[in-house]
């Protein structure tokens, strides 16, 4: 006679497989856009602190250049125009 052995990855198919249980065709999706908008507005703030940033410096770097070479009036001065 012939014993039969059980065999655990057909008990664990006839009783719930993973990509059965894995299946979110009925899930809106709401979260991971959410998610996704959060990381898009905190992306842009990056961006846009980041251009702040380089304006800033460059400004910076030019006036150090001009006080380098010896200059004394490097600032820009803000006069202001007639109306």
């Amino acid at each position: 006679m012939r014993e039969e052995t059980s065999n655990p990855l057909r008990e664990h198919r006839r009783l719930g497989s993973v990509p059965a249980m894995s299946d979110n065709r009925d899930d809106d999706g709401g979260g991971n856009r959410r998610g996704a908008l959060i990381a898009l507005a905190a992306m842009a703030l990056i961006v846009v602190a980041g251009y702040y940033l380089l304006n800033a410096l460059r400004d910076e770097g030019r006036r150090e250049d001009c006080l380098m070479s010896g200059r004394t009036n490097c600032a820009p001065l803000d006069v202001p125009t007639p109306k």
